[in-house]
């Protein structure tokens, strides 16, 4: 575990309306997201807007807790980090109402796409694993845009 995680490096620039952590969006929710030695941390605490079953976090959004982490890691080259793949095992139930911690860390690196793997936990209890994924990315340098109508 790292004690002191550091703001994301400079390789990687997350956009102020990004869904899980954008400091532009109203309904973003409030993921943080650090660079830790050889990968990154994210965090976050769901409360009762957050439920799938009564008192359990949904499941769609740990996956976007997930992706934040993994995304967050650092690689050599600049991009836009896009998901091309993801795999997600749910451990046990994830309460609401509980701060939680994803620690990510690249698996595999090449110069276009990476591979990592994550674990949610419960950042009191961060040994007992609710949440585990993998997930491959592409990093696009061109500048990506809204889809039309007629894409």
């Amino acid at each position: 575990m790292d004690a002191d995680p550091q703001p994301v490096t400079p390789t990687f620039r997350h956009l102020p309306v990004c869904f899980g952590c954008g400091a532009e969006n109203p309904l973003a929710l409030g993921v943080t997201n650090a660079a830790t030695t050889g990968g990154a941390e994210s965090r976050v605490r769901f409360g009762a807007d957050h439920q799938g079953a009564p008192g359990l976090v949904h499941g769609g959004l740990l996956a976007v807790l997930l992706d934040e982490a993994m995304g967050s890691v650092s690689h050599p080259v600049s991009g836009i980090r896009l998901t091309t793949e993801m795999k997600i095992r749910y451990r046990r139930p994830t309460p609401i109402e509980i701060d939680l911690v994803c620690r990510a860390h690249v698996a595999t690196r090449s110069e276009g796409q990476f591979s990592v793997v994550a674990t949610i936990a419960a950042d009191d209890d961060p040994e007992l694993v609710l949440v585990e994924g993998e997930a491959t990315f592409v990093l696009a340098r061109a500048k990506a845009r809204p889809l039309e109508a007629s894409d």
